[in-house]
């Protein structure tokens, strides 16, 4: 049973080395997104998202892309800043705020800067779809076994335990 034991840690080390590759290899790509386009991968993400809408909530493109809403509001700022993006008040709902690509950023977008790597891109396209299916569960297996949204949660508690509420009021 040692030896069971041992074989598992092996493999869940080769799984976690194999990750960091790809966090690296995208955490490389977004660079040169930045460097082409003057972007982010998430801000690519983002303007991806909003063309394919008129116009939507912030908390809406969160639950898309699976970010968190203040991630997305703080990406949505740099993308206002660089004119790709515009806020309106929901006429219906005026709490909300919903936001809309620009001329500028739609530019962008027709320009198709690829949100993954052209190789991985040209070998995915490569395999059979049974194949493209197996690695996509796979990949979608991962994350759910590593639980996400129970850590964002958990983040979220650890932040809002260390704020000192008193100490917020007297700034005000």
């Amino acid at each position: 049973m040692n030896i069971n034991n041992n074989n598992n840690k092996d493999l869940s080390e080769e799984i976690l080395v194999t990750l960091r590759q790809i966090s690296r290899a995208m955490s490389i790509y977004s660079k040169s997104l930045d460097k082409h386009y003057g972007l982010t991968s998430p801000q690519l993400f983002i303007l991806h998202e909003l063309f394919q809408s008129d116009q939507i909530a912030i908390g809406e493109i969160a639950r898309k892309i699976s970010l968190s809403q203040a991630t997305v509001t703080d990406i949505i700022d740099r993308l206002e800043i660089k004119g790709l993006v515009t806020r309106t008040k929901n006429s219906l709902d005026r709490r909300q705020v919903l936001i809309k690509i620009t001329s500028n950023g739609k530019n962008i977008i027709n320009k198709k800067p690829s949100l993954l790597q052209k190789e991985f891109l040209l070998e995915f396209d490569k395999l059979q779809r049974w194949e493209q299916h197996l690695l996509l569960s796979s990949v979608e297996r991962i994350a759910s076994m590593m639980k996400t949204e129970n850590y964002l949660k958990d983040s979220m508690k650890t932040s809002l335990k260390n704020v000192n509420f008193e100490k917020e009021k007297t700034s005000l």
